[in-house]
């Protein structure tokens, strides 16, 4: 008999206040619509000493909240983000929504935090229990260097707890992470190891990974489930995208928060180069917000001459955005460091648009060999694959499209059916 569903919102309920939702909000979002249809016997939101416990119904409601028009992203022609970039790559105007027909950022933002709190406080009332011998599943790894969110299932040993773990790279690359931040993750690490009974990961490298710092530390091993997580954005791969003027004018596409791991620096350095020696370089878009210990990117984007020209930095892109311009570039570039999966590779693969990523193991296992892998400090390498990509009738950018249009995209129904099973066998 299959144990209960207890599903943790609370990382949804934190981040119904942002105005577009990260890759693991997302992920969270798609768990919480999953198991909110018939899945789901609670949901759980912390509490200061002890969760609250509510009525799975609940669930219903937080995704109606999600997907609403913030988090879906609303129409493409009201994207502003998507419209800077039509202009600077192709030179024209896309519809947009006049400044004064649309709220203020911090109207809107305001307007959303209301909402936000009115649905906590709602929950904050719930007075269900959890039932006996339930499976507690939360996938986002919220505020888990706080250990009080979590003693509850100390008395609980009926209760299975499963999480997912997204990498554990702040051990293994603290330099790429704010200063203290290996430390924090410590104790993220330790409630973790502490309380799981299984485990959720989206690569074969991350889950080694896990089960060589359990045998480092002595632990005993828990079960892990592997499986490579879809694109979020799967659902616009099937409506038109490709846009015949947008797809004549060559540009290439960085999706991700600019931080040091995700080599930035590299990538605007070819640019420069490029710029230098070539009189109509491509466009470099840049989709994705400002992170930290970025002083030499910032600079280079703020103040470079000779490169800002040519790329086009912006954030809060609509899905149907960023389906858009993914479907019509050239390639999708992920030169980073070090990663636990590799989203950007499966969004663009999914579209069948080619990928030049770094020569790291988990993206030659997320991308299926179907990328064109680059050492991520190979400077002459990138800038002549770019180069090549630029033209479309070149041999390399053919044989980048037919790889990317063989690869074989994960598919969500598959994926959650399963997570069902692996939790039906807990």
């Amino acid at each position: 008999m299959s144990r209960p569903i207890a599903f943790d919102a609370t990382h949804v309920v934190s981040r119904l206040v942002v105005e577009r939702p990260s890759g693991i909000d997302k992920v969270d979002l798609l768990y919480l619509e999953h198991f909110a249809r018939d899945r789901c016997s609670t949901a759980v939101h912390y509490g200061l000493t002890a969760p609250r416990f509510h009525d799975a119904k609940t669930l219903p409601q937080l995704s109606a909240l999600a997907t609403a028009d913030r988090w879906s992203g609303g129409e493409l022609e009201n994207d502003r983000a998507f419209a800077r970039v039509l202009s600077a790559v192709a030179g024209i105007a896309a519809a947009h929504v006049p400044a004064n027909e649309r709220p203020a950022k911090r109207q809107v933002a305001n307007r959303w935090q209301r909402r936000a709190t009115q649905i906590v406080w709602r929950l904050s009332r719930g007075r269900s229990t959890l039932p006996e011998g339930a499976i507690y599943l939360n996938v986002a790894q919220h505020v888990f260097e706080n250990h009080r969110f979590f003693t509850w299932l100390d008395h609980r040993r009926d209760v299975v707890p499963v999480f997912m773990v997204h990498d554990l790279l702040p051990l293994d690359y603290p330099e790429f992470f704010r200063p203290g931040y290996k430390t924090r993750f410590e104790r993220r690490f330790a409630t973790i190891s502490r309380y799981a009974r299984a485990l959720i990961v989206a690569s074969a490298s991350v889950a080694d990974r896990v089960r060589h710092e359990y045998r480092t530390r002595g632990l005993t091993p828990v079960p892990i489930w592997v499986a490579p997580l879809p694109s979020p954005l799967s659902a616009k791969r099937e409506e038109q995208q490709f846009d015949a003027v947008l797809a004549r004018h060559p540009y290439f596409l960085m999706v991700g928060t600019i931080e040091p791991r995700k080599n930035h620096l590299l990538v605007l350095n070819s640019w420069r180069r490029i710029a230098e020696d070539h009189p109509h370089p491509p466009k470099l878009v840049i989709v994705g917000g400002r992170g930290w210990e970025n002083e030499q990117v910032l600079d280079v984007l703020d103040r470079s001459d000779i490169v800002r020209p040519h790329v086009v930095e912006v954030a809060g892109i609509t899905d149907a955005g960023l389906a858009m311009l993914l479907r019509n570039a050239r390639a999708a570039l992920v030169p980073s460091f070090a990663e636990g999966y590799g989203l950007p590779i499966v969004e663009a693969l999914s579209f069948g648009t080619p990928v030049l990523a770094s020569n790291i193991a988990v993206f030659k296992e997320v991308g299926q060999d179907r990328c064109q892998y680059i050492h991520p400090i190979d400077g002459p390498g990138w800038r002549q694959a770019i180069l090549d990509l630029c033209n479309a009738n070149h041999p390399r950018a053919i044989q980048a499209r037919t790889a990317a249009q063989s690869f074989c995209p994960p598919d969500w129904t598959a994926y959650f059916e399963g997570v069902d099973d692996f939790l039906r066998a807990l």
